[in-house]
């Protein structure tokens, strides 16, 4: 399970999330948070946007001899992220969006899942090339 590569990435974007957690909700003085998460820190905490993306990368990772699913998953999430950029650019001016850091959040996001999507089909690939020597 943990060795195969789109594991690791889902590990990686675990870690990333319940460190955001950890962050805003231990700052109780909005002093660290407050310039980065102004307008979205609504959603990540009275929302539970976090939470919910770590127990579907969690789960996701569980899911690695079910590998049709985990792409539904996958993509499923990736449109819950791309619903989270449209969500930080309709609040925030695109331009100062672009500075924020729940933007490079929802970059490194993507870009973890676009990796996981790519090893799952490259797997996926092996798996019939070998179904068709037999």
């Amino acid at each position: 399970m943990i060795q195969r590569i789109q594991s690791l990435y889902m590990l990686l974007l675990v870690l990333i999330n319940i460190v955001l957690i950890i962050v805003i909700n231990v700052d109780s003085s909005n002093s660290l948070i407050e310039p980065y998460f102004r307008y979205f820190k609504i959603y990540f905490t009275n929302y539970f946007f976090l939470e919910i993306l770590s127990i579907l990368y969690f789960i996701n990772i569980l899911l690695f001899k079910y590998s049709k699913i985990q792409l539904n998953l996958l993509r499923f999430i990736v449109i819950l992220l791309v619903f989270g950029i449209i969500i930080l650019f309709i609040q925030i001016p695109i331009l100062d969006s672009l500075k924020n850091l729940v933007f490079l959040y929802f970059i490194i996001s993507l870009f973890l899942i676009f990796m996981t999507l790519k090893s799952i089909k490259k797997d996926l690939a092996i798996i019939k090339s070998s179904t068709r020597l037999r």
